[in-house]
């Protein structure tokens, strides 16, 4: 018993698994005119084959007359010739190969061609969904950069609107009206720079006194570096830190630990003697505060100065103060003397 052909075998395949697969289609006449149509395309495909294979061996046996190029001999040109004649006529006048009405073949066909279809509409819409948040993506990027330049433009077309008027104001008045107004506008200018500065310089004393100052205090007695503790009382600062900065235990001898206090803060402020020997001892938080304070105004004043002056402020001993400002990137060391301190210049770099 002959095998039957592959494609056979792949076809009965493919018609029992749509079979088995329920599509949603009724098949008219039942399950057994279904198996029957089914057995009529495969037999009429297999007298197909056969035809085709009984055509082919023929073919073999037949002295075989090569067409795939013109032959320069006249004789072979003409054989050439007369078999692509006659090729061309038996396909002419031979019917095409179409199943029979009832058979199930073109609706199996029709269906194959349907799910690829599916598949590659599934794949286009994963395509597609990633090609819309892309775009999304950019537009939200544009519409960003479009907001951004109609502000610029609307900035710089008020700008202009105020040089123009300023020009044409300046224009109708004489030199010494323009001189008068310049002037009055720089006394303007300078008034609102101090109140604002005299605005800022409370602030800064403020923050200081509340919540820099107890900071710079508990580094100054071994503790911990200024912003790793935010919450430190006077009670922490005044029985100091251990090795591990942590806060010691409270002792005993208070006068002892009074009189280490004064020591320190004598040597952080000055002496007592003089104006200040009748006020009270000052805490740690209020002698942090101080010497902060001074530190920052004496910079702020070596920086104000000429350019032939000294930038620099000599520092009588290394504080935490002055470690807190270097590490904000405020102020630096000089480079060969690490006893001297300058603000850095606002938009210039760091010294090596």
């Amino acid at each position: 018993m002959a095998t039957p052909p592959r494609s056979l075998v792949k076809l009965r395949e493919y018609a029992g698994k749509v079979k088995e697969t329920d599509y949603g289609l009724e098949i008219e006449g039942g399950e057994e005119d279904y198996e029957a149509r089914l057995n009529r395309s495969l037999q009429s495909l297999q007298d197909q084959v056969k035809r085709h294979e009984a055509t082919l061996q023929n073919l073999r046996t037949t002295p075989a007359v090569l067409v795939d190029e013109p032959s320069q001999d006249p004789q072979v040109r003409l054989k050439q010739l007369r078999v692509i004649t006659k090729a061309y006529k038996a396909l002419t006048t031979a019917e095409p190969v179409l199943p029979s009405p009832g058979s199930p073949l073109p609706a199996l066909l029709a269906l194959r061609s349907t799910l690829n279809l599916v598949d590659q509409t599934k794949t286009s819409i994963i395509e597609t969904k990633g090609s819309i948040s892309m775009a999304r993506a950019q537009l939200l990027r544009g519409q960003a950069d479009l907001k951004d330049g109609r502000s610029m433009t609307q900035a710089l077309e008020t700008r202009i609107e105020k040089l123009r008027v300023e020009y044409e104001d300046q224009s109708q008045k004489g030199p010494v009206e323009v001189a008068e107004a310049m002037a009055q506008e720089q006394q303007q200018q300078r008034t609102q720079y101090t109140k604002e500065l005299r605005k800022l310089v409370r602030a800064f004393n403020r923050f200081t006194e509340e919540h820099l100052a107890a900071m710079i205090a508990a580094e100054d007695l071994g503790g911990p570096v200024v912003g790793a503790t935010v919450e430190i009382n006077e009670e922490t600062l005044e029985v100091g830190f251990n090795q591990n900065d942590k806060a010691k235990k409270p002792s005993a001898g208070k006068n002892k630990s009074d009189a280490k206090r004064k020591g320190r803060n004598e040597e952080r402020c000055g002496s007592e003697d003089g104006e200040d020997k009748g006020k009270v001892m000052r805490s740690e938080k209020e002698a942090a505060f101080a010497s902060f304070r001074s530190l920052t105004e004496d910079l702020l004043n070596a920086s104000a100065g000429d350019e032939n002056s000294d930038t620099y402020v000599d520092l009588s001993r290394e504080s935490a103060g002055a470690r807190f400002l270097v590490r904000a990137k405020v102020a630096q060391f000089h480079p060969n003397d690490a006893r001297k301190l300058r603000l850095i210049e606002f938009g210039g770099e760091l010294g090596d």
